[in-house]
């Protein structure tokens, strides 16, 4: 039988055998849990005491809830089911009784996302419990989702549970009784709402997306089970579905200006850290628009809807029991809960030290060799003609980088260019040593990764030459340039590297010793030529450094390296700027 398409998204297919290894893995990772991987139980070893346990569970596809957040002052233990399908009554039994038998009948408190199949099920496994075994034990439903009208059904539970967990565990772990920890459990369910949004369904091993969206839609209202949600909303800025987020939050809860909250900003599944990031910001700052007052933020990955790529934003209002954010702020051992003392803004925030931004008009604008007007027009020139030869060439770069490298070195470049040529009336022009610090400057700035630190190296080294000299010595200037560069880098002569032309760069001008200016139009032509036979060379040399390297499917040989082809096209750009300046 042939695989489907959702299951290529896995690299384990079989989810029921995949969730024991899961269950196997963990018992390797956390030596201090109890693991059942038969019955996807997980508990805390318990000292015996009589105190209330939260037990908290429902089907796989959620991780790391709800196993993550056992630990100290959270849940005491956890069922799982099958990706999606809650988990078995019996299971559910057996791990109300493994509680049991650690805190002396002190009670058991169930806390249940609100979907049919979780609630059915934690339902019969309380009943049995109550009237097999004479255990106390309650069953609290949370419903937070404030996509929809609850109906007969009510509410889906969502990432709101995780402040009830959290507040009831640290209480529970104080002594409270379980009717008062049923009662305030109750009481914080009616101060949740939570909303999820997403650009994609999510893919169940073996089985096709549940939705489909077209490009630029997004799904408003969704489900932690891939399910649609309420509507679809077109965006062109995530920005409008945060906001769209935060004022049904609002309208729910009825938050106005000076309410008080706590945050999560939860990935469902593949957002990364950096869009996770901008999110909290975004949310944060309508927040403060709205001048709610956002106590505690949260963010990342507390219960997932496996795959999906979506985030969900998750309140709780404590404007009227702002002791809630202390329970928040209690710490736990429980390893997927985020808070801790960091989460906390300090009374008296301790003033920092200005980190001071290094700025290109920072660098000593008069160092080594003052050069003439006319040197000065020339030079300007010349880098004038760099700039826009690189911005002409962006694509052709991307392009052979694509065969052997990253495929951004154009980009890269670009970035360079573009600020040289923004930069290029306020440099320097009569010192070229300042000039080729402000280079080095933009290079780092600006362009980022191996190229722009390499372009920095060598231009850095070039200046501190000239900065010592009292004449323009630019094959010392070259020489330098190299031997600075080479500290940081192994790459050598004949390794398929920039390095391959710039030593032939400096190898003519070697040959022409101390240079006058009448000469430079000499050098550059056979400069020119000597690079243009070394790409040709280059072209079928192995790479020895980039992706080329260490990646055997990619094949570098007979391809041009982009690092190299840059460095011929800036040479050919001072050749034509001098012959166009220089008459």
């Amino acid at each position: 039988m042939e695989s489907s398409k959702a299951d290529e998204k896995y690299l384990l297919k079989n989810g029921r055998v995949l969730l024991k290894e899961m269950f196997d893995g963990l018992a390797y990772t956390y030596p201090v849990f109890d693991v059942y991987p038969e019955s996807r139980i997980i508990g805390l070893k318990l000292k015996s005491e009589k105190r209330v346990c939260l037990l908290g569970g429902g089907g796989s596809g959620h991780e790391p809830y709800p196993f993550g957040y056992i630990g100290d002052g959270m849940l005491s233990a956890s069922v799982s089911g099958y990706v999606f399908t809650c988990c078995s009554s019996l299971n559910i039994y057996q791990a109300i009784k493994y509680l049991n038998n650690y805190n002396c009948n002190g009670g058991v408190l169930l806390i249940v996302a609100n979907y049919t199949g979780d609630v059915f099920n934690f339902g019969l496994a309380c009943e049995k419990a109550k009237k097999i075994d004479n255990i106390n034990v309650a069953e609290l439903i949370v419903s937070d989702d404030c996509s929809r009208p609850g109906g007969k059904v009510g509410k889906r539970g969502m990432c709101g549970l995780l402040y009830v967990i959290k507040i009831l565990g640290v209480l529970a772990k104080r002594g409270s009784s379980i009717e008062d920890l049923l009662s305030l459990g109750k009481n914080i369910n009616g101060k949740l709402a939570s909303l999820g949004i997403s650009a994609t369904s999510c893919n169940i091993p073996g089985e096709e997306p549940s939705f489909l969206l077209q490009k630029g839609e997004f799904e408003f209202g969704v489900g932690l089970h891939g399910e649609a949600g309420t509507s679809r909303v077109k965006a062109c800025d995530v920005k409008d579905l945060i906001r769209l987020a935060v004022d049904k939050i609002c309208s729910t809860l009825g938050l106005k200006e000076f309410s008080v909250i706590c945050l999560i900003v939860n990935n469902l599944g593949l957002v990364s850290h950096i869009e996770l990031g901008a999110l909290a910001k975004y949310a944060k700052e309508y927040f403060d628009e709205l001048k709610i007052d956002v106590s505690r933020m949260f963010v990342g990955t507390f219960i997932v809807s496996l795959n999906m790529y979506g985030f969900q934003l998750s309140v709780i209002d404590v404007s009227d029991n702002q002791e809630w954010i202390n329970y928040i702020d209690e710490e736990t051992s429980a390893f997927a809960w985020p808070g801790n003392h960091m989460s906390i803004k300090p009374i008296e925030k301790q003033k920092s030290e200005n980190i001071k931004i290094p700025k290109i008009d920072d660098i000593d604008p008069k160092l080594g060799v003052c050069i003439s007007e006319k040197g000065s027009l020339i030079l300007k020139s010349i880098l004038k003609q760099i700039g826009e030869d690189l911005l002409k060439n962006v694509d052709v770069l991307n392009k052979l980088d694509q065969e052997i490298g990253d495929g951004d070195n154009g980009s890269t470049i670009s970035r360079f260019a573009s600020d040289l040529l923004t930069n290029l009336n306020n440099l320097p022009l009569n010192y070229p040593a300042s000039v080729l610090y402000s280079l080095a400057f933009i290079c780092e700035d600006k362009m980022g990764g191996a190229s722009g630190a390499l372009y920095s190296l060598l231009l850095t080294g070039a200046a501190g030459h000239l900065a010592s000299m009292n004449y323009l010595d630019w094959t010392g200037a070259l020489k330098n340039a190299l031997d600075t560069s080479m500290k940081y880098s192994s790459a050598r002569k004949g390794d398929k590297t920039m390095f391959d032309p710039i030593i032939a760069i400096h190898q003519v001008f070697q040959e022409y010793g101390n240079l006058d200016a009448r000469d430079y139009v000499t050098v550059l032509e056979k400069a020119l030529c000597r690079v243009h036979d070394v790409c040709n060379d280059v072209k079928q040399m192995k790479a020895e450094f980039g992706k080329a390297s260490y990646v055997e499917s990619v094949t570098s040989v007979g391809k041009m390296d982009a690092g190299a082809y840059g460095v011929a096209l800036w040479l050919k750009a001072i050749h034509t700027a001098y012959m166009d300046t220089s008459k």
